[in-house]
């Protein structure tokens, strides 16, 4: 269960008192989260960390210097995901490929006893820092509960052999206005083009979990952040590579349908009513006389945000004039019952209530906030 953050950990003073604490919000009525066997039950983390290179000046102006500094951030990270969370499974975006092998993966073994995959985004054409310091997506686990089986990882720039004769010309034609940071159109360029120069990737990671004898397929992504169409195209090669992933787990001995669970968990840049999580939810999107429909919806049915009340959160992101619920756990409650989520609404009342207008900040080393949530197999 999430602890109270110490006042102790903070690297310069101690916790104003007015700060809010988030809550955990049960899901089901005490009897039946009572009735769930503990081997059953696990914890699942979703948090974009912010890497230090995009801590743009231009946008976060409001940010006070000591705590844009990474040195800072960092220990505030490491107190959140080694004390304060201390989830099963950790869904990790913007990190660095350096903080990984140098810290990350080092750290959860030697302090937690978690194993851990990592999948690192190539360096776009204006990356000047060395390659290790590009951010990718980490996903770490719990090596007493899950057992690894294997792990795949998608380009999605690598969208071509995805794509039907009919998309890539839907794509070749579609033309997409470019914007600036300000959101300043600055141009045109085909969707085929926009989507081949982008640089996101997927990691799925398959776990045995060892209690039920399950296989999880646990999918984190970071999807480009603009681009209602880019992010839909984004979403069906992931839908696509993992049906792909399933028909290979269904050769393995012993394994069935029933056994295969999935999570697909991240930063998917995009509000509730948008293309991507329409297509995702499984409904029918029709775009330029093409419909779309996500292959996997047997698996994935509904988000967490399906299961509470609207007001648990009012964000999920807070860069500044940029907020908005982003960030997302995907499953399907035939496959697992949503015991308990960690509350955000109390983060705006605590911005709120001091007069700033955004995250990252004293106590809070990113823009994005962790997502937090129990679940039970079934």
């Amino acid at each position: 269960m999430p602890r109270r953050l110490l006042p102790t950990m903070t690297p310069t003073k101690a916790l104003p008192s007015r700060m809010i604490n988030r809550q955990l919000l049960p899901v089901y009525s005490g009897s039946v989260a009572a009735g769930c066997r503990p081997e059953r039950r696990f914890t699942l983390l979703t948090y974009n960390m912010l890497s230090p290179y995009y801590m743009w000046p231009q946008v976060y102006t409001y940010v006070p210097e000591p705590f844009k500094k990474w040195e800072y951030r960092h220990k505030l990270l490491e107190y959140e995901l080694f004390h304060k969370y201390h989830a099963d499974i950790l869904c990790l975006q913007e990190l660095t490929g350096k903080d990984y092998e140098k810290f990350w993966r080092k750290q959860m073994k030697r302090r937690m006893n978690f194993e851990s995959q990592y999948a690192q985004k190539p360096p776009p054409a204006y990356w000047t820092r060395a390659e290790e310091e590009m951010d990718g997506v980490g996903t770490f686990y719990n090596a007493e509960k899950f057992e690894h089986v294997a792990t795949d990882v998608e380009y999605l720039s690598d969208i071509l052999g995805a794509l039907t004769p009919s998309e890539k010309e839907w794509m070749a034609q579609t033309q997409v206005q470019l914007t600036d940071a300000a959101g300043r159109v600055v141009g045109k360029q085909s969707l085929k083009k926009v989507i081949t120069q982008r640089n996101q990737v997927c990691l799925f990671v398959t776990l045995v979990h060892k209690p039920t004898g399950s296989l999880f397929v646990v999918v984190n992504t970071h999807l480009y952040w603009k681009y209602d169409e880019v992010k839909l195209a984004q979403c069906f090669v992931i839908m696509r590579r993992l049906k792909a992933i399933v028909r290979r787990l269904l050769t393995r001995e012993g394994a069935s349908y029933s056994k295969i669970k999935v999570i697909l968990s991240g930063d998917l840049n995009s509000s509730q009513d948008t293309l991507s999580v329409r297509f995702l939810r499984g409904q029918v999107v029709k775009v330029a006389g093409l419909e779309f429909q996500n292959p996997m919806r047997s698996f994935l049915n509904g988000s967490l945000y399906d299961y509470i009340p609207k007001e648990a959160f009012d964000n999920t992101c807070y860069s500044g004039k940029i907020k908005g619920i982003f960030d997302y756990m995907w499953f399907h409650g035939r496959d697992f019952r949503l015991l308990q989520v960690l509350s955000g609404k109390e983060v705006s009342e605590e911005l709120s209530s001091t007069a700033q207008p955004g995250l990252p900040n004293e106590l809070h080393p990113s823009d994005h906030i962790p997502i937090y949530a129990e679940f039970e197999v079934l």
